[in-house]
């Protein structure tokens, strides 16, 4: 099945996960921004270590081994895009790219207020399971799902049963923890709530499905 070749394309990310995505001239990785260490500091003339962090990412279940530096966060909708370091880090970084899957991107969700629609959420233990996406107006929330969601699936992608990505989740930060697989209705959008659509750079558009108690 096409969506188990997925498995690849996500990768550990600090406490949680990521998903790479192809991005313009180079591989990057989708994720929670709680996931990282701390918040890069705001404005444009810091230089780039300062937004460099690591050791980051590995394959799920190896030790943290490559940095990456944020080239985007927003904190409220809790997501951030990491990418390739400078040149004394970039090496791991590369390497790591080089043994992932990229996911597709699905078409923005642009659909009437309250429609549903059955999507994918990889477990802890690297199985995907089963629930339900629906739409309020605002965020996406995560219902009938078939198995608990825990804290350490932050920053795993919401698959389509196309096998696109349509979302990143985002639970509570609470390692060892489930929760339930309900999502937070704050309003993430850019000018029409229906489209629960944010631009994170000129080629990537994401949904955002966040999970609170």
């Amino acid at each position: 099945m096409i969506i188990e070749r997925l498995k690849s394309g996500v990768i550990t990310v600090g406490p949680g996960r990521g998903f790479i995505v192809e991005g313009a001239g180079e591989r990057l990785v989708i994720t929670a921004a709680h996931c990282l260490p701390s918040l890069p500091p705001a404005g444009p003339s810091f230089r780039l270590v300062a937004r460099t962090f690591g050791p980051l990412l590995a394959l799920r279940g190896e030790e943290h081994s490559a940095w990456a530096v944020c080239r985007f966060v927003d904190p409220i909708a809790d997501i951030a895009v990491l990418g390739s370091p400078d040149n004394s880090h970039a090496d791991d970084y590369n390497a790591l790219m080089g043994t992932t899957t990229a996911l597709s991107f699905g078409d923005a969700v642009r659909r009437p207020v309250n429609f549903w629609a059955p999507v994918r959420l990889l477990s802890l233990d690297g199985r995907w399971f089963s629930c339900t996406i629906r739409h309020y107006g605002g965020r996406l929330w995560i219902t009938y799902a078939a198995e608990r969601v825990y804290g350490g699936m932050s920053g795993s992608p919401i698959v389509a049963e196309a096998g696109t990505a349509i979302g990143s989740c985002a639970p509570p930060p609470r390692p060892g923890r489930a929760v339930p697989t309900r999502a937070s209705p704050t309003t993430c959008r850019d000018g029409c709530s229906a489209t629960l659509t944010r631009w994170v750079s000129p080629r990537i558009r994401l949904t955002k499905g966040d999970i609170v108690r």
